[in-house]
């Protein structure tokens, strides 16, 4: 007698369960993404107007003449005004090779009561630099007594500046007024009084 076919049973679906990440895994994986450096492009301030930067010249130089009277007047010899040249006696950023009109001024005003004109600068001796520098600053309007600059590149302008305010002493010079732009301009000694012009920290060369 035949056996009776058992009718198939049709088979469960299959369900794949995801495999869950143990917790501390997934914890690490999370403070790794936290930890990676973004990268942006350093923000860098941006540069005034010509006119804020002269307005803040004038600010600077704001009493020299009745400071500079008043050390003629109480007399002594070699009376001098230590100069940088770079945006200070000649403009650099804005108007290039142009004279700073209230320093030109001021270097008049010296020359007048017979102070002389000495220009300590960053520029390197060396391939006719320096005499470069004395003629752009005489066609500006200065009367140059002397310039002096770096020995090398390799010079620092800290140093630079104080050799050059030493060798002008040496030479029987009182620096009465020291004008400059950068923090450079004013370390150390040998000048009685400073007028720092802006730089913007120390943006400006």
């Amino acid at each position: 007698m035949p056996v009776p076919a058992v009718p198939a049973v049709p088979a469960a679906p299959v369900r794949t369960v995801p495999r869950r990440l143990p917790v501390r895994l997934l914890l690490a994986l999370l403070c790794c993404v936290a930890l990676v450096p973004t990268w942006s492009a350093p923000a860098q301030a941006a540069f005034p107007t010509r006119n804020q930067w002269l307005a803040d010249v004038d600010a600077a130089m704001y009493g020299s003449k009745v400071y500079l009277q008043r050390q003629v007047d109480a007399g002594g010899p070699g009376l001098a005004v230590n100069l940088d040249i770079d945006n200070t006696s000649l403009a650099s950023h804005y108007d290039y090779g142009q004279p700073v009109g209230r320093v030109q001024r001021f270097a008049a005003f010296a020359r007048s009561r017979g102070v002389v004109l000495l220009f300590d600068t960053g520029r390197v001796k060396g391939g006719g630099r320096l005499l470069r520098a004395m003629r752009q600053l005489r066609e500006a309007g200065y009367d140059v007594g002397e310039i002096c600059g770096r020995t090398s590149s390799a010079e620092t302008l800290t140093h630079s500046k104080q050799r050059c305010r030493q060798h002008f002493v040496d030479e029987g010079y009182q620096i009465v007024a020291n004008v400059g732009n950068r923090s450079t301009d004013f370390v150390g000694g040998n000048y009685r009084r400073g007028f720092r012009l802006p730089s913007y920290d120390n943006q400006l060369a």
